[in-house]
């Protein structure tokens, strides 16, 4: 079934949150054993706040929520897993999360009405990225003695203070003894609360032919002696704090950014789906989201709408009109010399394909001041295109779902244009219209989106993605579910590129659709954050 990205991700917290990935139990001596078998079954029921710090990050179009966890200690006391749920009320509809014996269910009905239309399905495992735990990320806490914030102001006592990292990213944690514990991040926070009494959480009930479907997504596991002195509100021994790693101390950075640079006009080429082309530029785009509420360095957002259907990257014509258009927007740009000037030039897919060959062909050039931004170009073309071509040719099938992404028969010309590089369905002249575009693309590229595999976003496009990646015969698992991380690569070195949306080189784990913005921020993976990484690019 296709969820929701809101949908998606509160499943995605709750694995997150409850789930504990097999976790061997420090010091796993016999004395630190009874210690677990203990107290393990004192651990109280759980509720986290959660506060988002950013707007790509809303869920629902909230920006703060609760989930709710009951402990499932085994009967011998020596592992562990939560139940839980997180419940959530928009444009009148009611939606609830829940996990309970490791299964996760979606139920939906009209705001209020739940006995009367409920509809509940469970999930597999293929809609939950494999997320770092925050059970997981405790096991592994180290002791530090100091925290600074850039936006918030953290008070935590000697001896109470911790780092934990998941998703990539670094957390302080400040423990609260009895009343619980706070995590402090750079994009959200989450304070952990003790409960007296147990919270209601039981299965929906489901179809026989639905149940029949659902699988286990998390299973109990061990935790050590930190973990589980964090998860029960007792103080952490003088002789545990002494086993953990010190580490100095921690710096959450900001969770917004403000231009570093000189703002300047942006343009934004669109990739390959267009059928429609304006002569003028466009003041408005859905295929970019909400990108314009995170660009600091933009000065003004024009968008160039060019028929990438009927056209070939190569296309002498349409490399013009883009270079006109680029060279529209800033007064210090010379159609004379066709020099484009204190530009942000963005683009996506094709869209960075043809901005490749118009530089090339030397139908433009970019003076030094002018700033390309490029999202997933398919600089050595994608196997997505040979894969049409040979559906529409019957050498193979063309399912369903993938020909929404690639296309239906017949291949269109921007398709063919597409061709992977050296392979079958390319010609000589295409090859060479590759190289060219690379060596412009090298010279010219300031900053660069790639991924090395397709998990994405949690979106409605996020299994259809999922799907191409995994059947179209791409010559790298290492893709986006249509480009390839070597083709978008287009010949940079693989050092260039960094997995943090610090980095201006951003290998990533996105898929094709997330690198428009339009899905969004991970709530925490690093890896997949390319809202926050345009905003903090310049």
């Amino acid at each position: 079934m296709f969820l929701s990205r809101a949908a998606l991700a509160i499943v995605a917290i709750l694995v997150t949150i409850l789930a504990s990935p097999a976790t061997a139990v420090g010091q796993d001596s016999a004395r630190d054993h009874r210690r677990l078998t203990s107290s393990l079954a004192e651990a109280p029921s759980l509720r986290l706040q959660f506060t988002l710090k950013r707007s790509s990050m809303k869920v629902y179009g909230q920006s703060e929520f609760y989930v709710f966890a009951n402990p499932v200690v085994s009967s011998d006391n020596t592992s562990v897993l939560y139940d839980g749920y997180a419940a959530f009320v928009n444009n009148g509809t009611d939606y609830t999360f829940l996990l309970v014996d490791g299964i996760a269910y979606f139920v939906t009905s009209p705001a209020g009405d739940a006995n009367l239309s409920e509809t509940a399905s469970c999930l597999d495992s293929t809609t939950i990225p494999p997320l770092n735990t925050i059970v997981s990320a405790l096991n592994d806490a180290t002791a530090i003695s100091s925290v600074s914030a850039s936006d918030e102001t953290i008070n935590c006592s000697r001896g109470n203070l911790f780092k934990a990292s998941f998703g990539g990213a670094d957390f302080a944690l400040c423990a609260s003894a009895a009343s619980g514990f706070t995590i402090y991040g750079s994009d959200l926070d989450i304070a952990v609360e003790f409960l007296d009494e147990q919270v209601e959480i039981s299965p929906p009930t489901l179809l026989a032919n639905a149940t029949a479907a659902c699988e286990t997504v998390i299973t109990p596991t061990s935790v050590t002696e930190t973990t589980l002195a964090l998860l029960t509100g007792k103080t952490i021994s003088s002789s545990t704090r002494r086993m953990l790693k010190a580490e100095a101390d921690v710096t959450i950075s900001s969770s917004s950014c403000s231009c570093s640079s000189t703002p300047r006009p942006c343009i934004f080429f669109r990739g390959m789906g267009s059928t429609t082309e304006y002569n003028t530029l466009q003041t408005t785009s859905d295929y970019w989201g909400a990108i314009e509420e995170h660009a600091p360095c933009c000065s003004s957002f024009s968008y160039a709408i060019l028929n990438t259907v009927d056209y070939a990257w190569t296309d002498a014509a349409q490399q013009k009109k883009a270079c006109n258009f680029a060279l529209s927007i800033s007064s210090t740009s010379s159609a004379t010399t066709r020099v484009v000037a204190d530009t942000i030039v963005v683009t996506h897919s094709m869209g960075g394909l043809l901005i490749a060959g118009a530089l090339a062909n030397a139908s433009c050039s970019f003076a030094s001041s002018t700033t390309w931004v490029s999202m997933s170009p398919p600089m050595g073309g994608s196997m997505s295109s040979d894969y049409q071509q040979g559906a529409c040719s019957g050498s193979n099938v063309l399912l369903e779902a993938i020909a929404t992404l690639v296309g239906r028969c017949p291949a269109t010309t921007a398709s063919k244009s597409l061709a992977y590089e050296g392979d079958s369905y390319s010609t000589s002249s295409l090859d060479e219209a590759y190289e060219a575009a690379q060596e412009a693309y090298r010279s010219n590229v300031n900053a660069a989106v790639c991924s090395d595999n397709y998990s994405g976003l949690l979106s409605t496009d996020q299994l259809v993605y999922k799907l191409a990646g995994s059947l179209i015969p791409h010559k790298s698992s290492e893709n986006d579910g249509i480009v390839e991380y070597q083709s978008c690569a287009g010949g940079l070195p693989a050092s260039k590129f960094g997995t943090t949306y610090d980095d201006a080189f951003y290998l990533t784990g996105l898929n094709h659709a997330d690198t428009t913005f339009r899905h969004g921020d991970a709530l925490i993976v690093n890896s997949q954050k390319p809202v926050k990484w345009f905003e903090c690019l310049l």
